[in-house]
């Protein structure tokens, strides 16, 4: 097996489920690096929000982050790509959002916008938001409606990479579903459990994330293999989740974690052990077996 970029999803696939990475995941992640492997993170979370375990375990390199709308260099914070919602569609999601009485989370860019929400609506926070929040080193502003003022509302569209918000899951099939047939095939739309206190999924408690079309982290994959000259072939990806589902199936070599959705895992090509087991490990020693 060639590998020359192994890519791992974080929450369910390296991370277990307490939120840490284990000793041999840790041991497996510098012997991938030592045989010439880049080793990189492919996240929905934002920059800021993984940024401390990127640079904790990985120390140098790359980072995909929100879901693969932007590539960041992890020891300087650099953005070096990223792929924005443009002005029109985030008015458009935010105020169907505060329609059907979310609140709209518009997470920017932060290394051009200087923060990284800016919640939307008079709805209340949720509690899981808050949670999450309250974990990260997130800088959040909020206000009641978008500007009416054409520069002041061009400031609060820009530089957004995903609009979003967390509720019941019921409530929120609504609302997506609704966006969907009022911009086919202009968004990328999904909504799945949220990560709640402790780090545990929550059943009923859902985030919707609505990125540019274009945006998955297997094109944000494509990306950097033109910006390092790796053909895709030479890509190994390990995931477990619904944003995961692009470059499980879209790799030439891809894992699935034992606990990862059925769904989701059929796409892979082969099967890793569960996220509590050492998987990312598992997956190493697999490559170098191969090689």
């Amino acid at each position: 097996m060639c590998c020359k970029i192994l890519v791992t999803d974080l929450d369910g696939t390296l991370l277990d489920r307490s939120g840490s990475v284990s000793f041999a995941n840790r041991q497996a992640i510098a012997l991938a690096r030592d045989s010439g492997i880049e080793v990189v993170f492919a996240t929905g979370r934002s920059w800021l929000e993984c940024r401390s375990i990127s640079q904790d375990v990985l120390g140098t390199g790359m980072v995909i982050s929100a879901g693969g709308a932007a590539l960041h260099d992890i020891e300087s914070g650099r953005c070096e790509d990223r792929i924005v919602i443009s002005h029109d569609l985030v008015s458009h999601c935010t105020e169907s959002l505060i329609r059907h009485g979310h609140l709209a989370h518009l997470l920017k860019d932060s290394t051009q916008a200087g923060y990284d929400y800016l919640l939307v609506g008079d709805a209340q926070l949720d509690a899981a938001s808050r949670w999450w929040f309250g974990v990260h080193p997130v800088t959040t502003r909020s206000v009641p409606q978008l500007n009416n003022d054409a520069s002041e509302r061009s400031a609060q569209l820009e530089h957004v990479l995903r609009v979003g918000t967390v509720a019941m899951a019921s409530d929120l099939a609504l609302v997506a579903d609704a966006i969907r047939k009022e911009v086919p095939e202009r968004l990328a739309i999904k909504h799945w459990p949220a990560l709640v206190a402790l780090g545990t999924a929550g059943i009923d408690t859902h985030l919707l994330e609505i990125f540019d079309a274009d945006v998955d982290k297997w094109s944000m994959i494509q990306r950097l293999c033109k910006l390092r000259g790796v053909d895709e072939s030479q890509v190994v990806t390990v995931g477990d989740g619904l944003n995961d589902v692009g470059m499980l199936s879209n790799a030439t070599q891809s894992f699935a974690v034992a606990n990862a959705d059925s769904a989701v895992a059929a796409l892979a090509k082969q099967r890793a052990p569960d996220h509590d087991e050492n998987a990312l490990a598992f997956v190493v020693a697999e490559i170098l077996r191969r090689r």
